[in-house]
C-alpha cells in the first residue's frame, strides 16, 4: 500500500477512535471533538501525507462543516501573529531579492575571514545579522549564507566528492547548522515558531513578553553560545585549510552581485527603523507585527519588492495558511477549556509539593531534548508537545517567562543532535561533506553545551532582570 495513504488513514482513523471514545468527566463535547481534529492536524504535520497547508485546511474545513464552527477554524487569521510570520517572511524575501544579505557576507568576509577560523565566526556573525529579519533557519542559513559559503569552499578547493572535503568545506557546512539554530533561538522574529510559544504562553500560563525583552534576555545565553561555536567545532573537526584568500574571495562576489542598487539602500535604511520600532516597542506601544506590516508595506511601495513577488513567495503563502490554522486550533481548545482540563488532571495525579521549581524546570526542559530524536518537524514539536510542557508548567507553579524561554532555546538547539531536526539541516548535510555519525556527533556536544549556558548562565542572567 502506498506509503503517503497509509499516513493520511493514519490521520484519519485516530481522531476517529478519539470521537468514538466517551467525553472525559469534566470537558465538555466540543473541546473533546475540537481535540480529535487538532490531534489529526497535528499528525498530519508529523507524517506528512500531504503538505503542511492542505492538512489545516483540511482540518479547518471539518470545523466547519462537521461541526459548524467556521470561526474558530480561521479565528487566528484575524490575529496579529500568523501575519508577523507572514511579514516576516516577505521581508526575508527582500533581502534574497535586493541581494543585500550577500552584500553583508561578503563584506563580512572581506573585513574579517583571513583564517578558517575567523570565516566560521564570520559565517555566525552573517546569520546573526540576518536573524532578526528572516524567521526560517532554511530560508536564513539555507537560502542565503550557504550558497556563498558552499561557494567559497569550492573556490578554496574543498569538494565533497574528491577527498578534499576536509580542507575546509566540512568545518563550514557542520557550523553553519549550529549557527543557524542558535541565532534561531536569539529574536522572536528569528523563527517562526518563536510568535507560536508565546501565544501558547499567554493562554496557558497567562504570561507576555516583547520583541526587546526577549532580545535583551537571549542576548547574554546566545552570544556566549555563539561565541563557543564555531572554536568548539574547529578544535573537535578542524579544517585542514588554517589561511584564506579572503580579499580574492570578497571581490569575486562583490563582481557578481555588482554596485549596491537602489533597493538595497532603501531596504537597508527601511531595516534599521524596523528594528529601532521592535527595541522602542514597550515605550511606543507599537507591537511587533505592526512594525513588521509597515516595513512590508513601505518595502511594497518604495519598489524593494515587488507584489508579483510577494505572491510568487509560497514558503510565505503556505507558511500563513497552516500556521494560521493551527493557532486557530490551539486558540479554540483554550476557549473551550481544554488546557484547564488537561491541568486539573495532571494536578490531581501529579504532587510537585516540596519539589524546587529549577528541579522541575529541568525535568522538563530534559523531556523537550529526549523527544526531538522523534521529530522531523520543529513546528510539528511545538504544536505537539509545548502545550503539554506548559500545562505541567502551569501545575507546577514554574514561572512562566524562564520556561518559555528555556523550551525556545531547547525547540532550536535540540535540533542540533540529528540532521533531519530542522529542514535547513536537510540542505548543509545534504551537500555531502559530512559523514552522519560525525554530524551528530558534533551537534550533540554543541546541543549539551549551550543548553547548559542556557540553564546555568541564562536563568542568573534572567534573575537578573527580574524575569526569574
Amino acid at each position: 500500500m502506498n506509503s503517503k495513504l497509509i499516513k493520511g488513514l493514519i490521520c484519519l482513523g485516530v481522531p476517529g477512535i478519539v470521537l468514538l471514545c466517551p467525553t472525559p468527566v469534566g470537558l465538555k463535547l466540543w473541546a473533546w471533538q475540537l481535540f480529535a481534529v487538532y490531534l489529526g492536524a497535528v499528525l498530519g504535520l508529523i507524517l506528512r501525507p500531504v503538505k503542511e497547508p492542505i492538512v489545516l485546511i483540511t482540518a479547518m474545513g471539518v470545523v466547519s462543516v462537521c461541526f459548524n464552527q467556521t470561526k474558530v477554524a480561521l479565528a487566528a487569521f484575524g490575529e496579529t501573529t500568523p501575519w508577523l510570520v507572514f511579514s516576516a517572511f516577505i521581508i526575508g524575501q527582500c533581502f534574497v531579492e535586493t541581494g543585500l544579505g550577500s552584500r553583508i557576507a561578503y563584506l563580512l568576509i572581506d573585513k574579517f575571514g583571513k583564517s578558517s577560523l575567523r570565516l566560521g565566526y564570520i559565517a555566525a556573525l552573517s546569520d546573526l545579522i540576518l536573524s532578526p529579519a528572516i524567521p526560517s533557519n532554511t530560508a536564513r542559513s539555507g537560502g542565503l549564507v550557504y550558497p556563498i559559503f558552499q561557494s567559497l569552499a569550492l573556490t578554496l578547493n574543498s569538494r565533497p566528492d574528491d577527498g578534499t572535503e576536509r580542507r575546509i568545506g566540512s568545518y563550514l557546512m557542520v557550523l553553519m547548522y549550529q549557527n543557524s539554530l542558535i541565532t534561531g533561538t536569539m529574536f522572536i522574529t528569528a523563527g517562526a515558531i518563536m510568535p507560536l510559544m508565546i501565544k501558547l504562553t499567554n493562554d496557558i500560563m497567562h504570561a507576555d513578553i516583547s520583541w526587546i525583552q526577549w532580545a535583551v534576555a537571549m542576548s547574554v545565553p546566545g552570544l556566549l553560545c555563539l561565541l563557543l561555536a564555531p572554536y568548539v567545532v574547529y578544535k573537535i573537526y578542524p579544517p585542514e585549510l588554517k589561511e584564506v584568500d579572503n580579499k580574492t574571495v570578497a571581490q569575486e562576489g562583490y563582481k557578481r552581485i555588482g554596485a549596491m542598487s537602489q533597493q538595497e539602500k532603501t531596504l537597508a535604511v527601511l531595516f534599521v527603523f524596523a528594528i529601532i520600532g521592535w527595541a522602542t516597542g514597550t515605550i511606543t506601544k507599537i507591537d511587533s507585527t505592526a512594525v513588521a506590516l509597515a516595513l512590508l508595506s513601505l518595502s511594497l511601495l518604495s519598489g524593494v519588492i515587488s507584489w508579483e513577488k510577494v505572491l510568487a513567495s509560497k514558503s510565505a503563502w503556505s507558511t500563513f495558511i497552516w500556521y494560521g490554522g493551527i493557532i486557530s486550533l490551539a486558540n479554540g481548545l483554550n476557549k473551550a477549556g481544554f488546557f484547564v482540563w488537561l491541568g486539573n488532571l495532571f494536578s490531581a495525579h501529579l504532587d510537585f509539593t516540596g519539589v524546587n521549581s529549577i528541579v522541575i524546570l529541568g525535568g522538563l526542559i530534559f523531556i523537550t531534548i529526549i523527544v526531538r530524536y522523534l521529530f522531523a518537524s520543529t513546528i510539528a514539536f511545538v504544536v505537539t508537545f509545548i502545550p503539554v510542557i506548559y500545562t505541567l508548567g502551569a501545575v507546577a507553579n514554574v514561572p512562566a517567562l524562564p520556561l518559555l524561554l528555556m523550551t525556545a532555546a531547547s525547540a532550536q538547539i535540540a535540533s542540533l543532535m540529528t540532521h533531519y531536526g530542522n529542514a535547513v539541516g536537510t540542505v548543509l548535510y545534504g551537500a555531502g561533506y559530512v559523514p552522519q555519525g560525525i554530524w551528530w556527533k558534533v551537534g550533540h556536544l554543541v546541543m549539551a553545551i549551550s543548553m547548559a549556558i542556557y540553564f546555568i548562565i541564562g536563568l542568573s542572567w534572567w534573575k537578573y532582570l527580574g524575569i526569574w
